[in-house]
């Protein structure tokens, strides 16, 4: 067999393996796991796929970050269980030799609030301690063998005076996180204030304004390339992103308190709603113009909604469909849009 005639099947024997390999991938990508089965974006329908299968979309895709939410007692990073015990401390096992190792509670002494919570992050555990009043937060992140790769204090605290009466007011609340930043935003109103912490060195950036949602980057959807500020009493909100800073009013935003975005191409998709209201809208801004395209009321069950006590919404999108997905009082719901216009796809109520 001659040299041209080796490089064409080895050629061949690639190009197959990889459009196996992609179509094995596109596959588990176009799984979207949802009440209790696995739902097809591609067709729009519940799989048949079996429901042990766990890869999907939520593990697979760029978006996979966003479904990966704090734990409050135990988290699995490159085969090592990172535990958090009822001192504070951390109980390292390797899964594979069970060997244990304990990382013990540098806090000892101090009050810590609502205990510690752990994050997965790239190349470690991120662990979280909230403590009391004017000690503020304190992270730190151990890699998979237990050695601490960063511990950053977070304070937060204004002193205040009433004739006698005095006290530490702390103002940063956790806002939330992404693979590769944890976002915390003052609630006070006079205290305009966020901070994020880069999970990758530990760095801390600060800035003079209070942030409801964060804008991520389009392309791997790991790092921030924004932030909107809401401001209830003008019913708007204020972009800022890359190199642009824009206000947009809507009365709808008079009523909402959070706020969920996504970025496709040169459009902002922006879901508002309020987490003790079924109330929630969709909308769709044109980034180079500033202007809005469409807007759509997603608010799930319809009349039969009840958010009474807490709501919170997953913001995603796959081949030219908005997905969005949403906890409340009445239970989950699921509802896919057409990215161009708005127009619903499919809906779980």
């Amino acid at each position: 067999m001659s040299q041209t005639s080796n490089l064409f099947f080895l050629f061949v024997f690639f190009t197959t393996s990889l459009f196996a390999q992609n179509t094995a991938e596109k596959a588990l990508v176009q799984r979207y796991p949802f009440d209790h089965n696995f739902f097809n974006l591609e067709t729009l329908q519940y799989s048949n796929a079996q429901k042990d299968v766990s890869e999907s979309f939520k593990t697979k895709s760029k978006y996979a970050g966003r479904y990966k939410g704090l734990a409050a007692e135990q988290l699995v990073h490159q085969g090592v269980v990172f535990k958090v015990l009822a001192d504070h401390s951390l109980l390292l096992k390797n899964l594979a030799t069970q060997k244990t190792r304990t990382l013990p509670n540098k806090e000892e002494g101090l009050a810590i609030e609502g205990g510690c919570l752990l994050l997965e992050a790239i190349n470690g555990i991120v662990c979280l301690k909230t403590l009391e009043a004017a000690k503020g937060y304190r992270v730190y992140k151990y890699d998979q063998r237990g050695k601490e790769l960063f511990g950053v204090e977070i304070t937060h605290s204004e002193f205040v005076q009433h004739n006698d009466f005095t006290y530490h007011l702390p103002y940063l609340d956790y806002l939330m996180h992404t693979t590769n930043h944890i976002v915390f935003a003052s609630y006070v109103d006079r205290i305009p204030k966020t901070v994020v912490l880069n999970t990758l060195d530990g760095r801390l950036s600060k800035f003079d304004f209070s942030s409801v949602g964060v804008i991520r980057d389009a392309r791997t959807d790991l790092d921030l390339h924004g932030f909107v500020q809401l401001k209830r009493l003008s019913s708007s909100i204020n972009v800022t992103y890359i190199n642009m800073d824009f206000e947009y009013k809507n009365p709808f935003f008079k009523r909402s308190t959070q706020l969920e975005t996504l970025v496709l191409g040169t459009t902002l998709f922006l879901v508002a709603y309020n987490n003790r209201s079924p109330e929630a809208r969709l909308f769709a801004i044109d980034l180079s113009t500033q202007t809005l395209q469409w807007e759509v009321d997603v608010t799930a069950f319809g009349k039969d909604a009840t958010s009474a006590y807490s709501k919170t919404v997953w913001l995603a999108a796959y081949e030219g469909k908005i997905i969005l997905e949403a906890y409340e009082t009445k239970g989950k719901s699921l509802q896919i849009l057409d990215s161009y216009n708005g127009k619903s796809l499919w809906k779980s109520f």
